[in-house]
C-alpha cells in the first residue's frame, strides 16, 4: 500500500517518537532548564516498590464486626418498622456476640405475624421461637455477601484516602478472605500514612442525654465504677477498646438505648489529659453517609484550624429535623466514638457544620490533624475496623541495588545476544539487532505512554522480550537462507521468507501471550508487574521483528544499498 521509501521515514518518525516518550528517564523534567521543560514530556518512568522503595503492609479486616452491625441495624430497622405496621411487641434486641436477634412478644399468637413480617422486610431467616420470643438469624449467604463486600469497600475506601494524600502507583489487593495488602512505594512517613489507612473515620451525630434521674455525676461514678472493676483507659488498651468494655460493662447501669463517650480534654492548670464523659443517645439520626464534603477551616480570631463540613440533600434535611425539634439540647460530634464537640443547638441548622480540635496544642499539630481528619471524611469510611498485621519497609537502598543488577542483566544479556546475531547472521544479523533494540525502546515508551509501572520482574519481562524478539528473527533469517538456497533472488527471498515465517512467529507469540493474560489476571504484585511487561513486550516484540525489519530489507534494496543479502 506504501512504498518502500514511505514506511522507512515511518519507522524514523516512530524511533523519534519513542526517544520523545523516554526523554524523561535521562533528563528530568524538574531539573531541566526552562526551555527544555517545555519539550519534553512531564512524567518519568514509574518504578514499582520493588525499586524505590516503600511501605507494604497486611491489614486485617474485622469482616465479623459487620456481619454484627448487620444485625444491629435490622434491630433498628425492625423496631421502628413494628411500630409503624402497630406490630405488638416488647422488645428487638442481638441476642449476644451472634448475628442472631430476638424479638420478645406480648402474646405467642402474634408469631406468625413477626415471622412473616421480618422474613419479609429483612435479610434473616427463622432461627427458633418458644416462651413469646422469636429468634433469628441472618442467611448464610447473606453473612457471606456482607464479608465479601466489607472487605471490597475497605478496599475502595483505602484506595480513595491514598489517592487524597498522594501516594502513586500503589497497589491495593485483597488476600484470601479477610485480609487486604497495601503497597505504598516511595513513602516515608509510615505513621502517618498507617494513620489515615486505618482510621474508620465515623462520623455521627448524637444527642447528649438530659436525664433529671442521672445526671453528671451519675455518668461519673459510672466511670468511677468500671475503672475499680479494672477498666482503665491507659498504655495497654486503645481508645475504642476501651469505650466498648466500659459500655458492655455499663450496659444494665445506663437508661435505656444509651452510652458512654469521652471527649479528650487538657487541663490548661497543669496541661495533662483527661476525658470528660458524655451519656448520649446510642442511634445517630446523622452520620458521615450523609456527608457531601469537608475540609480546613481557620479561626479568625487566633487562627486555629477546624474541620468544616458540608452535607448532601437527605443529610441536610434529617440535620434541620434534629436540630429543630432539639433547640437548647447538646448535639455531639462524634469521629471514631471519639467526642470533639457538644455544642448546644441555638437554632435549626441544615447543610453545614464544624468540627472544632480544642487547644493547648502547636497549631501545625492542630493543622496535620485537621488535614488528616478532612481528608478521611472526603475519602469516605471504612466498614470494618482494620488491624496492623504485617509490616515491611524496603529502603531506597535496596531499591537501587536491584535497579543496578537489573540494568547488568539486561545489558550482558542482551549484548551476548546482538554480538551472536552479528557473528551468526552477518549484515542481516545486524538489522536484527536493530529491530531488537528499537523493539526494547518501542517497550519502554508504550510502558511510559501508558504509566505502566516498571518492577524488578519488569526487569526480567523485558530481558525475557530480548529472547522472544531475536527467536522471531532467528525463524524469519533461517526461512530466507532456505529461499535463497533454493535459488530465489534477494527480493523473492525476503518475501517469501517473512510469508512464510509469519505464522510461525505468531503462533509461538500468542500461545507465551494467553499465559501472559492468565499471570495478568489472577497474579498479584510483582507476578503482574511481570505480566504486563511481557504482554506488551510480545506485540512490540512482533511488530519490530516481522514488519520493521522487513520493511528496512526492502528500503535497503530499492535503493540499491543493499547489493547482496549476507545472511
Amino acid at each position: 500500500m506504501f512504498s518502500a521509501k514511505w514506511r522507512f521515514y515511518f519507522v524514523i518518525i516512530l524511533v523519534l517518537g519513542a526517544v520523545w516518550t523516554i526523554s524523561p528517564i535521562f533528563v528530568s523534567h524538574n531539573k531541566a532548564p526552562y526551555w527544555l521543560q517545555k519539550v519534553i514530556p512531564s512524567k518519568g518512568l514509574k518504578l514499582g516498590l520493588d525499586l524505590q522503595g516503600g511501605t507494604h503492609l497486611v491489614l486485617g479486616v474485622d469482616v465479623d464486626k459487620v456481619v454484627l452491625e448487620q444485625t444491629d441495624r435490622n434491630v433498628s430497622r425492625l423496631d421502628t418498622l413494628f411500630k409503624d405496621k402497630e406490630i405488638p411487641f416488647e422488645s428487638v434486641s442481638r441476642v449476644g456476640d451472634t448475628s442472631r436477634l430476638s424479638v420478645k412478644l406480648k402474646s405467642a399468637a402474634d408469631e406468625a405475624k413477626v415471622r412473616e413480617f421480618v422474613t419479609k422486610y429483612t435479610n434473616m431467616a427463622f432461627s427458633a421461637s418458644g416462651n413469646n420470643e422469636v429468634v433469628f438469624d441472618l442467611k448464610d449467604e447473606e453473612k457471606s455477601y456482607v464479608r465479601k463486600n466489607a472487605v471490597s469497600q475497605t478496599i475502595e475506601a483505602i484506595r480513595n484516602r491514598i489517592d487524597e494524600f498522594g501516594v502513586n502507583e500503589t497497589s491495593i489487593q485483597a488476600q484470601g478472605s479477610d485480609r487486604v495488602v497495601v503497597q505504598l512505594p516511595g513513602v516515608k512517613d509510615v505513621t502517618r500514612a498507617k494513620s489515615i489507612i486505618g482510621r474508620t473515620a465515623k462520623l455521627e451525630f448524637k444527642l447528649v442525654v438530659q436525664d433529671a434521674n442521672f445526671g453528671r455525676e451519675r455518668v461519673y461514678e459510672v466511670v468511677n465504677k468500671a475503672k475499680e472493676a479494672g477498666i482503665v483507659y491507659d498504655d495497654k488498651i486503645s481508645y475504642i477498646d476501651y469505650v466498648d468494655k466500659l459500655n458492655a460493662f455499663a450496659a444494665n447501669k445506663l437508661p435505656k438505648d444509651t452510652m458512654i463517650l469521652f471527649e479528650k480534654k487538657v487541663d490548661p492548670t497543669n496541661n495533662k489529659k483527661f476525658l470528660e464523659p458524655y451519656l448520649l443517645q446510642k442511634s445517630s439520626p446523622v452520620t458521615g453517609d450523609d456527608l457531601k464534603d469537608a475540609y480546613v477551616g481557620y479561626n479568625n480570631e487566633f487562627g486555629e484550624p477546624y474541620v468544616s463540613f458540608q452535607m448532601n440533600t437527605n443529610g441536610a434535611r434529617f440535620m434541620e429535623k434534629t436540630t429543630g425539634e432539639n433547640i437548647g439540647k447538646q448535639l455531639a460530634i462524634v469521629l471514631d466514638k471519639n467526642v470533639y464537640s457538644a455544642p448546644v443547638i441555638q437554632a435549626k441548622i441544615s447543610d453545614s457544620g464544624q468540627i472544632t480540635l480544642g487547644s493547648g496544642r502547636a497549631i501545625s499539630e492542630l493543622q496535620q490533624e485537621a488535614e488528616d481528619i478532612a481528608l478521611v471524611l472526603r475519602a469516605g469510611a471504612l466498614p470494618a475496623q482494620l488491624t496492623f498485621e504485617e509490616e515491611r519497609v524496603v529502603g531506597p537502598s535496596l531499591g537501587n541495588d536491584s535497579i543496578e543488577q537489573g540494568k547488568l542483566s539486561f545489558i550482558l544479556g542482551a549484548l551476548v545476544v546482538l554480538v551472536f546475531m552479528v557473528i551468526y547472521y552477518r549484515k542481516s544479523g545486524l538489522i536484527a539487532d536493530t529491530a531488537v533494540m528499537m523493539n526494547v525502546l518501542l517497550l519502554v515508551s508504550v510502558m511510559m505512554l501508558f504509566g505502566a509501572t516498571l518492577t524488578l520482574p519488569g526487569i526480567a519481562g523485558i530481558v525475557l522480550t530480548v529472547g522472544m524478539s531475536v527467536d522471531a528473527n532467528v525463524i524469519i533469517n533461517e526461512r530466507i537462507r532456505d529461499e535463497l538456497r533454493s535459488g530465489n533472488d534477494g527480493k523473492a527471498a525476503i518475501e517469501i521468507g517473512y510469508d512464510k515465517a509469519l505464522w510461525t512467529v505468531l503462533d509461538a507469540n500468542i500461545t507465551t501471550a494467553i499465559a501472559g493474560i492468565v499471570l495478568l489476571q489472577y497474579g498479584s504484585g510483582p507476578v503482574k508487574g511481570f505480566a504486563v511487561t511481557l504482554l506488551i513486550g510480545l506485540i512490540t516484540s512482533v511488530f519490530t521483528g516481522v514488519y520493521i525489519t522487513r520493511w528496512v530489507f526492502e528500503y535497503l534494496l530499492e535503493k540499491d544499498l543493499l547489493k547482496k543479502i549476507s545472511i
